[in-house]
């Protein structure tokens, strides 16, 4: 495929191969001022596998015998949905159709041609209006924000971006099961999509977030073998409740000492950005356990925890809260269920770091989403305030 540019120049679009290593990082290198935190464009190895893996599908744009251009997308069959990421472009040509080009061609293959996804999802930087605009022209639809997400002058709130294939939302799972707090976020969904007009709300009790209970030790391992080789082992045994997260392996795992927990995570060191894969746990409080796991990952170096709750788990979605974690996107039609439906899931987020909202452009959508989680955030704070001591007050 290739692109005619004014003065008949020509951007080819070809699948990157293992030619292409030296080429890659460069390109990210030159974009980001090498400050680009994901080891897929950095680390040769690990481009290495990603080009010869029938789950990528990665292309460059090539002009004059240079790359000018890339974008990555990762495909899970087995739920049919796709993530694109890493998308760069050398600042010479942007505005010039490149970008939304390679996009645009990888989309149609994905979803039209092949239909080996029913959605696929993106994030944006909202440090300017262009990236959400960009994917907004190509049928993205705005689904959230991840505050503090990811660090590259500074912490950045980010935007989640969802394309949905033409008819798969005819196979989602309606009328999700949630508790008030979320409601706020499907409603910006529904708006969005046209869903059903209410979510079925479940009233739980809560717990305080300022209870933690006794504290819980964590061992840490970072051994890579170990790790995996124990991941593989408790899923092969049914020992785990595995956190659905797509496209990404455990890197660290938190053990309780007293034996009750289990933590899978993968942890970017560069950033401190880390999401919750899977547990195993023994013990009588699972909230507890969570929340000491969030104080031992704050001195590991970890700045921002990510985890996701199905949308019909109001119990866990009660625990995230009183957890300390905050709802941040909806993601309709996330995952295949065992009955071939598309069940909706939840963005958890907790930040370690001060939340600051002052450098960011976002599109309606996502202010609603901002807006959404502002609310749960005060109302957490308040929660979390000493209780009201009147015969103090009166002094």
């Amino acid at each position: 495929m290739e692109l005619v540019l004014q003065g008949n120049k020509g951007v080819v679009f070809q699948p990157a191969t293992a030619d292409d290593i030296e080429a890659i990082i460069d390109l990210y290198i030159k974009v980001y001022n090498g400050k680009y935190t994901l080891p897929e464009v950095a680390d040769p190895e690990i481009i290495a596998k990603k080009v010869e893996d029938p789950n990528y599908f990665w292309t460059l744009a090539h002009l004059e015998g240079r790359v000018v251009g890339s974008v990555i997308f990762t495909i899970d069959p087995v739920n049919k949905i796709g993530k694109s990421y890493a998308a760069a472009v050398l600042s010479e040509l942007r505005g010039r159709d490149v970008m939304r080009t390679m996009v645009k061609h990888s989309l149609k293959l994905l979803t039209e041609r092949t239909r080996t996804c029913d959605v696929i999802y993106a994030t944006t930087r909202t440090v300017s209006f262009a990236p959400q605009v960009v994917l907004e022209h190509l049928g993205f639809l705005p689904m959230g924000i991840f505050p503090n997400v990811r660090k590259v002058e500074s912490f950045e709130t980010h935007g989640l971006e969802v394309y949905f294939r033409e008819q798969s939302l005819q196979y989602r799972r309606p009328r999700p099961q949630l508790i008030p707090e979320i409601i706020d976020f499907y409603k910006v969904a529904r708006d969005e999509l046209e869903l059903e007009d209410e979510a079925e709300e479940i009233i739980l009790d809560e717990q305080d977030p300022r209870k933690m209970g006794a504290s819980i030790a964590f061992e840490v391992d970072e051994n890579l073998d170990d790790i995996r080789a124990k991941y593989d082992s408790y899923q092969d045994k049914d020992m785990m409740q595995r956190v659905f997260f797509p496209f990404t392996e455990p890197n660290l795992l938190f053990t309780a000492k007293d034996g009750t927990a289990d933590i899978f995570v993968n942890f970017n060191k560069l950033d401190g950005n880390g999401v919750i894969l899977g547990y195993r746990f023994s013990g009588k409080d699972l909230r507890r356990t969570l929340m000491w796991f969030c104080e031992e990952a704050a001195k590991s170096g970890m700045r921002y925890i990510e985890m996701l709750v199905n949308a019909f788990k109001p119990e866990m979605q009660r625990l995230a809260l009183d957890a300390k974690f905050l709802p941040c996107a909806y993601f309709p039609s996330m995952k295949m269920n065992d009955d071939g439906m598309r069940e909706d899931f939840i963005i958890f987020s907790r930040s370690f770091e001060k939340l600051d909202f002052m450098n960011m452009h976002l599109v309606d959508t996502n202010r609603r989403f901002l807006d959404a989680f502002m609310k749960c955030w005060y109302s957490l704070l308040i929660r979390c305030q000493p209780d009201f001591d009147e015969e103090w007050r009166i002094g």
